[in-house]
């Protein structure tokens, strides 16, 4: 008797316990569902404030004109917190072009950052399709990623930490950075090519440089000063040091499987904090 009674209490707990679980489920799916909506209206408002005002230098897509830089995909501003970004709006930026909009306000300032965390793709969630594990076998590996990018304090440090790198960032532009690296050069990533008077050839990323001496980077970490009236030839090329032949050198399923990776590290990597200013 008091086993068929333990027994009917034991399936009454379940039973109450998996409709609690599932009243919270719905509770969650309904909240999750509510804060895209809240987040895209924001977003909607700052997108009609962000073609009034910042457009015009910034481009429709936030990639950049003629009088500012992208801002859609320039690593170290979709990195920024939310609070720097407001601040930079607010009050500008000194010597930069970049004005102040203050007289906007606060919420129509939110709401302008809403929308470019839209067009940096923050806003919507990245799915991957690749196996993660074997995309962090091929960076650390046969890809050679880690001899030049760091992940989590692994790996090398004469290019890009790559930690939160793909934060946000739908794949397919992730696989065009890596197999065409050259089709949005950033300045600090051109490889320039010294001849010294003996003829070697150093070449580097450009660390320092005056109108007499440049401090070249070479892939082994190692530093070169040169005085640029010695040297015999100076170029500045039109590429980066990443591989141009990883289009080839990788299968369509390694490429998935190292943006799988990336996608994976950048969604556990934790947050930057946010760095005061004191104007």
């Amino acid at each position: 008797m008091n086993r068929i009674f333990f027994s009917i209490c034991t399936v009454s707990f379940v039973a109450t316990l998996l409709f609690v679980q599932a009243q919270t489920s719905a509770v969650q799916a309904a909240s999750a569902q509510e804060k895209p909506a809240t987040s895209s209206a924001h977003a909607d408002a700052g997108a009609k404030t962000f073609s009034t005002y910042c457009s015009g230098c910034h481009g429709a897509d936030g990639r950049g004109g003629e009088r500012a830089p992208n801002i859609a995909t320039t690593r170290n501003i979709v990195a920024m917190s939310d609070d720097d970004l407001v601040a930079i709006v607010t009050k500008g930026v000194s010597g930069s072009g970049m004005p102040a909009f203050g007289f906007l306000g606060d919420p129509a300032i939110k709401d302008v950052i809403a929308h470019l965390r839209d067009l940096q793709g923050k806003n919507s969630t990245v799915k991957i399709s690749g196996d993660p594990k074997a995309g962090q076998a091929l960076f650390f590996g046969q890809a050679g990623c880690s001899q030049c990018h760091m992940v989590k304090g692994e790996g090398g440090f004469i290019a890009t930490d790559l930690t939160d790198y793909a934060n946000g960032i739908a794949p397919d532009v992730i696989a065009t950075a890596i197999t065409k690296p050259d089709a949005v050069l950033a300045p600090t990533s051109t490889v320039v090519e010294a001849v010294l008077p003996n003829g070697q050839q150093v070449s580097g990323l450009a660390r320092a440089e005056d109108n007499f001496t440049i401090t070249l980077q070479t892939t082994d970490g190692r530093w070169h000063t040169f005085e640029k009236s010695k040297l015999k030839d100076l170029k500045y090329t039109d590429h980066s040091i990443h591989p141009r032949d990883y289009a080839s050198r990788l299968s369509s399923k390694e490429l998935d499987d190292l943006v799988s990776y990336l996608t994976a590290s950048a969604a556990n990597a934790p947050a930057k904090p946010s760095r005061r200013r004191n104007h």
